[in-house]
């Protein structure tokens, strides 16, 4: 009987996500699905092909610890609380850079398509952080930089257009390294 009820719950579920296809659009941007099998993107390399100082030189902060450093993600932080600045890569192999795109366009103030080096994705920007995701066939990798917790919240000082820029700018100077140096 608990049987049944879990496969009826799970139908349930699965009829509620169906595409009606009844034509709405819901005004979203559209997803395009990558042509080419997942892993047919180059080789990053560890932490996107760089390391703590080249993240340093970027975003002119000293003092970072790699806190997180696996095949697929690398992480870097002032302290121990990671409040402060934080910069961080992410590899994603065989997911599709517009629904990474579709997300940040609902969490960020702007959206913007970007190429570096002949390579399309997109900028997303906000008070103090700024991420690029840049597709490669069915992969995809993202580089975030931000100022840190409390440059964004409402009762701190908005950091300035220049910092803001600043900002973007390491977050494109990362994003420049790690094409550069993949494989």
């Amino acid at each position: 009987m608990g049987l049944l009820a879990v496969l009826a719950a799970a139908a349930a579920l699965t009829v509620g996500c169906s595409d009606s296809g009844g034509g709405s659009d819901s005004g979203g941007t559209a997803i395009a699905l990558p042509t080419e099998p997942a892993g047919s993107g180059p080789f990053f390399g560890e932490c996107g092909g760089v390391d703590v100082s080249d993240v340093s030189k970027a975003t002119g902060v000293n003092g970072l610890t790699n806190t997180v450093n696996n095949p697929s993600a690398c992480e870097w932080v002032t302290g121990a609380d990671q409040l402060g600045p934080q910069m961080s890569f992410n590899w994603y192999r065989g997911s599709p850079i517009g629904r990474e795109r579709a997300t940040e366009q609902l969490a960020r103030a702007s959206v913007e398509n970007l190429t570096i080096n002949g390579h399309s994705g997109f900028i997303a920007s906000d008070l103090g952080i700024c991420e690029i995701g840049i597709a490669f066939g069915a992969d995809f990798f993202e580089w975030s930089v931000s100022l840190g917790t409390t440059a964004r919240t409402s009762t701190a000082p908005s950091p300035s257009a220049t910092a803001d820029e600043k900002v973007c700018e390491a977050a494109k100077t990362l994003s420049t390294l790690t094409i550069e140096r993949s494989k």
